[in-house]
């Protein structure tokens, strides 16, 4: 090799030449390359998500739908869900709720029966069609095949109305706004009283006149989805003693921001009678438009004999920070009684789900409140009976 071959070549990378002299350096190509790797690297992992989204859910390359949250609609007759549109292994038909087609207008020979409620209701952790609304209509239909006589039903049709995070005051507002469209023969309501403990009671929704287009930006549809995935998936290896560390240091900030006496030391008698109020709110609604209400008391993992889980219990108190965890317990029991009650005074079906899931032989949670499939399963068949009694039809399939 020539001396000033030699040199070029040391140059090249950066080295003085031999007489001292600091030569010019060249553009550093490393950097450039590592962000070029990065690129590429998130480019693959979205695009396996999306290919990984199609495969398992059917869902469209470029949705502008990226979140539980796009299910849901806010316009001028409140909250609802968001027609034909799907997340994941969520599905939205036609009239806004989950599950398969419907029409506006009830089939001739078929009894109508919407479900209305939150998370609980809607379907969070079952396997797609698990949920107990999808599991209530194969079971009517089970029934009416099997041992119903001469009823002049042909098939049991159950619309899944509810949505994550609805409280009693809203889902109130979608039976006399929307719902009332349905020709619900049957409204069958799965509460969620803790929503009572938030910073402020639940109220209607307030309507957005001014929405009469309801269409996500298209520049959503390059939302990079690997972003909540890789979060998801995170939680999933994280150990359970850090995830309660941190969501234990998240509510005390949030308490400490707040002035003194602010949270619950038990079950506040106000948010109780407020919910009592709704409850019979709700009720006379669905009698208004002709329908017949059917409501269940909420249970929870804490009311079966044993379970103790701190855990579950932090994970819970960080939905609701303005209570600590054994005041929600506390609460929701508490709740279980005025719903009992309510019912009674009102004369309607109410099933007690709480004996019945306490005593299942395996956990029927998947977390504190939400259900695993054969969760759904014994929901199911528990309203059963309600509900072919409050269609009319109890009699005739040997229910007294």
């Amino acid at each position: 090799m020539s001396t000033n071959v030699a040199l070029e070549s040391f140059e090249e990378h950066g080295i003085a030449s031999a007489d001292g002299e600091d030569r010019p350096r060249a553009t550093p190509r490393a950097p450039l390359r590592w962000i070029v790797l990065a690129v590429v690297f998130g480019v693959v992992l979205e695009l396996t998500c999306r290919v990984e989204d199609w495969l398992r859910f059917r869902t469209p390359f470029f949705t502008p739908i990226i979140s539980e949250g796009d299910l849901m609609v806010r316009d001028r007759e409140g909250i609802h869900g968001r027609s034909n549109a799907r997340f994941q292994k969520w599905v939205m038909n036609g009239l806004g709720t989950r599950g398969p087609a419907a029409t506006l207008v009830k089939p001739s020979g078929s009894v109508r029966v919407v479900v209305v409620g939150a998370s609980e209701s809607f379907g969070v952790s079952e396997s797609p069609g698990m949920e107990f609304p999808r599991q209530l209509e194969d079971t009517l239909g089970r029934w009416l095949a099997r041992r119903c006589r001469s009823t002049g039903v042909q098939r049991f049709e159950v619309l899944n109305a509810a949505l994550p995070g609805m409280s009693l005051p809203t889902i109130e507002q979608d039976v006399r706004n929307r719902i009332s469209r349905f020709g619900a023969d049957v409204v069958l309501l799965y509460p969620t009283p803790a929503q009572y403990l938030n910073e402020e009671p639940p109220q209607p929704a307030i309507p957005d006149s001014t929405a009469d287009r309801h269409d996500l930006s298209w520049m959503r549809a390059f939302y990079p989805r690997f972003v909540a995935r890789a979060r998801n998936e995170a939680k999933t290896v994280v150990p359970d003693f850090v995830l309660t560390w941190l969501r234990r240091r998240g509510t005390s900030a949030y308490v400490s921001a707040r002035p003194a006496g602010w949270r619950f030391t038990s079950p506040p008698a106000d948010r109780l009678e407020r919910y009592d109020a709704d409850l019979r709110g709700f009720i006379g609604s669905v009698r208004s438009l002709g329908s017949t209400p059917v409501i269940a008391t909420h249970a929870n993992v804490f009311m079966r004999p044993g379970t103790g889980d701190p855990h579950l219990l932090f994970a819970w108190e960080k939905f609701y920070p303005r209570a600590p965890g054994p005041v929600i317990v506390a609460f929701d029991s508490a709740a279980r009684e005025v719903t009992l009650k309510v019912s009674s005074d009102s004369a309607i079906s109410v099933v007690d789900l709480v004996p019945r899931l306490a005593s299942a032989g395996t956990v029927p949670f998947s977390d504190f409140v939400h259900f695993t499939d054969s969760g759904a399963a014994i929901v199911a068949s528990a309203l059963a009976p309600a509900v072919l009694t409050a269609s009319g039809v109890g009699e005739s399939c040997g229910i007294r």
